[in-house]
């Protein structure tokens, strides 16, 4: 052994039997608090400042896939009900079931993608029926309000109809979602 591979005097590699015979043999990383071999630390082992970070990030990210799936959902729906072909004009709730469904696809592969990747599930399938339960639930709280609207409180206007669906029914809808994707649907163990 050479004086550039020698361990230096007090570091934990000059304590390790392993690294003084054979000094590139790999040497046990140290392991934080409550991990098991291999994996990542369970989040109850991690800090509060550190959780609540992660929370912000998946919050942000969930966020962002929701705005873009907002702008799938919107412009599909304005484009069907009021678009120049007007192909589902007089037919609001069927435009907004096709739109919401369209997005729901895109939120689905993005979510697992990028939100959730390290809480995904090797059992894609469980997850994919809970995503889209947890969807058609949040299509069926913006179709209430859209039904409200209309049927209800007689307001039929384009502004009335995006209102309905796309301010407060997507609020409340965007609620339940991030609840429920993030205790039921994404509940796998974080991945490092």
């Amino acid at each position: 052994m050479n004086d550039e591979q020698a361990p230096s005097r007090g570091s934990a590699a000059a304590l390790e039997p392993a690294a003084l015979a054979d000094p590139s043999a790999p040497r046990p990383q140290p392991r934080t608090r409550g991990q098991v071999d291999g994996g990542a630390a369970p989040a109850s082992s991690l800090s509060l400042t550190e959780r609540l970070l992660a929370w912000v990030r998946e919050f942000i990210q969930f966020g962002m896939v929701g705005a873009t799936a907002y702008v799938v959902d919107a412009g599909l729906f304005n484009l069907l009900q009021h678009g120049p072909l007007g192909f589902l004009a007089g037919h609001p709730n069927t435009a907004q079931f096709i739109a919401a469904a369209t997005a729901t696809l895109y939120s689905w592969i993005a979510n697992r993608l990028w939100t959730y990747r390290g809480r995904t599930r090797d059992n894609a399938t469980r997850e994919a029926i809970l995503f889209f339960f947890a969807n058609a639930c949040g299509i069926g709280i913006s179709q209430f309000c859209l039904l409200f609207t209309h049927h209800i409180l007689g307001y039929t206007s384009a502004v009335a109809d995006n209102i309905a669906v796309y301010v407060v029914g997507f609020a409340l809808g965007t609620a339940f979602r991030f609840f429920f994707y993030h205790y039921v649907v994404f509940t796998g163990h974080t991945r490092a």
